[in-house]
């Protein structure tokens, strides 16, 4: 008689069929948005961004879109992999070795884990520095208008005026509000006459809105300095150009994310839309586990009976179809946890709260 397969041998086995199933789901998950996000950039082809210019913005926002999809990867994934292995009836033998199906439960979100740990290392230290690249890129490409220096701060051309960035605050609906700005009118031979260095600045349609502003003026008689609570000077620059150019608090790291928020406390400005993406951030892996959790009941085939006449499909749509629930239930929370009398914190982790409670109710099912 054959000798009983060694647990670490079942343990490799279904962690390799679930890491090809992800890996599978991942690939042909991230062609549909990278086709879809083709589609719409070949329509906005303008200037000097041509199809090279294109191609090299999709490739350094790829990491973006892997991040923005691995949700739906991994459910997906695991839902097929372990699926499959349960209409083999492997996961019959498996559980016949000792592997009950907790434990089957828990091998599979350590893979998942492990996949997240190299997933949240390029959000952290690869997407941030490759998407504001890649937005400046192209629209210093499309416009000639923008461009970044190796500080990470954003040059701006306005008519007469140049115009440098330091901090761009994302402030959702209520516009951007700029830090750090020094702005150069220039003259005919493009020589600096006026700079303008400011604390704050606003872009409105047709101005710029200065505060806490030093005016220096750089004549042939000597320089002269004076200060001003605020100052308006003329712009032509669409506002649509900030977004597109302004990288948004989620695409941000950790570290800057906690950095950014500490300064808009430290000068009494509104931080929540960065207090919200770092939870969001933080909480990410937790979302992602509880969306894989709550499709390996239906992957075990614990709540429909497999049969070979698509048991399986059955518990995958099933499977995704709570997923998605799942997605848009936190999202929407996200959306409303401010209005709420709690920490974020806790209003954020409510909804992977709820479906883990779920799943494992249907986990413990016979």
């Amino acid at each position: 008689m054959r000798a009983p397969a060694k647990p670490g041998v079942l343990i490799r086995y279904l962690a390799r069929r679930v890491l090809v199933a992800i890996a599978w789901a991942s690939v042909v998950l991230l062609g549909v948005f990278t086709l879809v996000e083709t589609i719409r950039e070949l329509r906005d082809l303008a200037g000097e961004y041509g199809l090279v210019d294109m191609a090299s913005y999709m490739l350094k926002t790829t990491p973006r879109r892997l991040y923005d999809i691995f949700p739906f990867a991994a459910l997906i994934g695991t839902l097929i992999g372990v699926g499959s292995l349960t209409q083999a009836n492997e996961l019959v033998a498996m559980r016949a070795a000792g592997m009950h199906r907790k434990k089957i439960s828990a091998h599979v979100l350590a893979v998942v884990g492990l996949c997240l740990l190299g997933l949240v290392a390029v959000s952290e230290w690869l997407v941030p520095g490759l998407e504001t690249q890649a937005q400046a890129d192209r629209d210093q490409a499309r416009l000639g208008q923008i461009d970044l220096d190796r500080s990470g701060a954003l040059w701006l051309r306005d008519a007469q005026l140049m115009v440098r960035i330091g901090h761009s605050i994302w402030g959702g609906d209520d516009g951007l509000a700029l830090t750090n700005v020094l702005i150069y009118r220039l003259d005919e031979r493009l020589q600096p006459v006026v700079t303008y260095r400011a604390a704050q600045a606003v872009h409105e349609p047709g101005r710029w809105r200065l505060r806490d502003v030093t005016r220096t003026e750089l004549g042939r008689d000597g320089v002269a300095v004076a200060q001003h609570d605020q100052w308006t000077l003329p712009s032509s620059i669409a506002p649509e150009l900030f977004d597109a150019a302004v990288t948004r608090p989620r695409l941000l790291s950790t570290r800057d994310l906690v950095e950014m928020q500490a300064f808009l406390e430290a000068n009494a400005l509104d931080a929540e839309p960065y207090t919200q993406a770092l939870w969001e951030r933080v909480l990410f892996p937790v979302n992602v586990l509880a969306m894989v959790l709550i499709g390996l009941p239906f992957a075990l085939g614990g709540v429909f009976r497999q049969s070979p006449r698509g048991g399986l499909g059955l518990n995958v749509f099933v499977g995704i179809g709570l997923g998605l629930v799942f997605f848009v239930l936190s999202r929407v929370i996200q959306g409303v946890v401010t209005l709420w009398p709690i920490p974020i914190w806790l209003g954020s982790l409510l909804p992977a709260a709820m479906i883990s409670m779920v799943a494992l109710a249907l986990l413990a099912r016979r």
